[in-house]
């Protein structure tokens, strides 16, 4: 099987249905380890971010969705019950993410598991009510704002989790400096989608070194080539090709149901994760950043974010960081 995984893992047929059957990857696995636990899902009501949000409450965990979308959430919780609490916001604004982090500290809820799985692919150049890029603003800023609001409950309830919803895209894109002020011409939807998830696999990684003090783990996951609204819309062309061979949206779910429940995962850290194995993260010299390009992009997001951040937390994640600059 080892030799299977590694052809697979070679191939592009790895991305498709087929690499998680001939993984034998068991998407109905149950996790009774995460009965009780409160984890909360970005994106639930929809998608990759849906199925893991049923998948988790099914197994007994109380999930915190959020989408932007007070319909949808309705249906969700109409379908789950009373294992799901809906949270309204919309995380392409950073006013709404922080406001949904600050919300749940107040209310002393205990969180075990963030799942940061919203993101959106933006072809045309589009800016936010508070000025942002939206792809960088949904899949990087966001994200970051939202992780950093709840640590501290995190780290109060620990051991908890952190898990970020990549993409295999991610390979083909170094890490770089973003589009943040819409001033770019050339701005091509599918490559800064790309870019924000080799972002947020970095993202990862930072943040694992500074919670690893802290009982909190944090990996990002690829789920593969995934049949969901986003690929239907944003790739028709792609989709009319690979459309028998995409997974299901439980398939791709399964590696981040899985970070997010087992007691196997329960102490892999700062990893990028696809069919449940841990895998590398280049492919080629050219996706590679050097050292000064990812403490660039690490201050520049810090820098970003400062205005909807704590002063007290925004300074402990920096002197976290330099101190594990310093070490190495």
């Amino acid at each position: 099987m080892h030799l299977t995984d590694r052809i697979l893992d070679a191939t592009l047929l790895g991305y498709t249905r087929l690499g998680s059957s001939m993984r034998r990857v068991d998407v109905g696995e149950p996790f009774p380890e995460v009965g009780g636990r409160h984890v909360m899902v970005t994106g639930a009501t929809g998608g990759i971010g849906r199925s893991i949000a049923l998948r988790l409450a099914s197994n007994g965990a109380m999930v915190h969705a959020v989408g932007r979308s007070e319909a949808k959430l309705v249906r969700l919780q109409d379908e789950v019950g009373e294992r799901l609490s809906p949270h309204l916001a919309d995380l392409s604004l950073m006013a709404d993410v922080a406001e949904l982090g600050r919300t749940l500290v107040a209310t002393g809820t205990p969180l075990q598991v963030l799942v940061n799985n919203v993101s959106v692919m933006a072809h045309d150049r589009t800016t936010t009510d508070e000025g942002w890029e939206l792809t960088y603003a949904t899949n990087v800023l966001g994200p970051f704002v939202l992780t950093r609001h709840l640590l501290p409950v995190l780290e109060e309830s620990a051991p908890s989790r952190i898990v970020f919803v990549s993409s295999g895209g991610m390979y083909t894109q170094p890490l770089t400096t973003f589009d943040t002020d819409n001033e770019r011409r050339d701005h091509n939807g599918t490559t800064e989608y790309a870019r924000t998830k080799r972002a947020q696999v970095v993202l990862a990684e930072e943040l694992a070194k500074s919670a690893s003090g802290h009982r909190v783990t944090v990996n990002s996951m690829h789920p593969g080539w995934v049949d969901t609204a986003g690929v239907r819309q944003g790739l028709p062309t792609f989709r009319k090709i690979m459309g028998p061979l995409l997974r299901t949206e439980a398939e791709g779910a399964d590696t981040a149901v899985w970070l997010a429940a087992s007691d196997t995962a329960a102490h892999e850290t700062g990893g990028f994760f696809h069919d449940r194995v841990r895998r590398r993260t280049y492919r080629t010299r050219g996706s590679q950043e050097t050292a000064g390009v990812r403490e660039d992009f690490m201050r520049e997001l810090v820098d970003n974010a400062a205005p909807y951040l704590d002063q007290s937390d925004d300074q402990e994640f920096q002197d976290s960081s330099n101190d594990d600059r310093n070490e190495t």
